[in-house]
């Protein structure tokens, strides 16, 4: 991973494994948790711009990756799926490529991305989305808003990543970046008002229960994270039964809690072995692996590495 290089209008931060901590700081100031859904080398780039108009992050990664946390309580934002090879998964609704999604300053966010996916995010001061008559809906932390791109926008999406996206051949300076994100949020005013909706209070209903369940087993996995994973301790601790658990989860993340959480308890290990000066034991059962052996192969598979080997290059290039 290089580090983010300055310019007169943004940086870009480049990944060519998967950085836990990079991730962390690359985003949303710094609050989002990403997991690695799936084997293999990780890399990736975001490109990053800011102007008077908004700030935009604009991606790919090649593998699947899960994205949590909290987002900016200063701005709203709102993200663009623009391809991956199979569907998004945005709080447990399955998105398709040319989908939209708007999120409320300071909610939750959810999303698993497929491999090989590009995406745009785009944060606003909520002052200029409410201006223009839109109204998030009360109670509902992120509005799904389905469709294709219109032939107009997708056109102009395509000219905009040479100047905002992983296109891009040069840093633009400051006028053309104000210039370019006033063409992006027509764009975005364009596509939001083609699609704009209001869900019915039932799903809203359901799906802030939903997320009530899954944010209370990940509190509970925070407090249990060092000890090992058990299905049947968490549904007693929480009075939950495992089918409702099973049925949250799969709704939610597209898979089981044991997969999910295992993969989350993976990452952070990733992260404290890159940034933590601790021995891989102590890392390995700080974060409920006991069996080393398994969690050796686990990781390997994973990140196409052994973790020692991992904890050595963080170590030389910390001295």
């Amino acid at each position: 991973m290089s580090l983010p290089t300055p310019t007169s209008a943004g940086f870009v931060t480049q990944l060519n494994a998967f950085d836990p901590q990079a991730l962390v700081l690359a985003l949303q100031e710094g609050f989002l948790e990403h997991v690695q859904l799936q084997p293999g080398r990780f890399g990736g780039q975001i490109v990053h711009s800011i102007s008077t108009q908004c700030r935009t992050d604009w991606g790919q990664y090649n593998l699947a990756l899960l994205a949590r946390g909290d987002l900016s309580r200063q701005w709203l934002s709102v993200g663009i799926f623009l391809q991956g090879q199979d569907s998004w998964r945005v709080q447990g609704k399955a998105l398709r490529n040319g989908d939209l999604v708007v999120y409320a300053p300071g909610s939750d966010m959810c999303i698993s991305l497929p491999p090989q996916a590009q995406w745009m995010g785009m944060q606003i001061p909520m002052a200029r989305l409410q201006a223009l008559g839109f109204e998030m809906p009360q109670g509902l932390s992120a509005l799904h808003l389905p469709g294709e791109l219109s032939a107009e926008s997708a056109t102009r999406l395509a000219e905009l990543s040479c100047v905002l996206g992983p296109d891009r051949l040069q840093a633009p300076g400051c006028a053309a970046m104000e210039q370019a994100h006033e063409q992006l949020v027509q764009v975005i005013w364009h596509e939001l008002a083609r699609r704009w909706h209001h869900p019915s209070p039932h799903s809203i209903t359901q799906l802030q229960t939903r997320e009530r369940l899954v944010e209370s087993v990940q509190n509970w996995c925070e407090d249990h994270s060092a000890a090992p994973l058990r299905i049947d301790a968490l549904c007693q601790d929480m009075g939950v039964p495992v089918w409702e658990l099973e049925r949250a989860f799969q709704h939610t993340y597209g898979m089981a809690p044991q997969r999910l959480i295992t993969l989350q308890r993976l990452a952070k290990a990733r992260r404290a072995l890159l940034t933590q000066n601790a021995s891989v034991t102590d890392i390995a059962m700080g974060h409920g692996f006991w069996h080393l052996g398994r969690f050796a192969v686990l990781y390997k598979n994973y990140f196409g590495e052994s973790p020692s080997h991992t904890r050595r290059c963080a170590s030389a290039a910390q001295a």
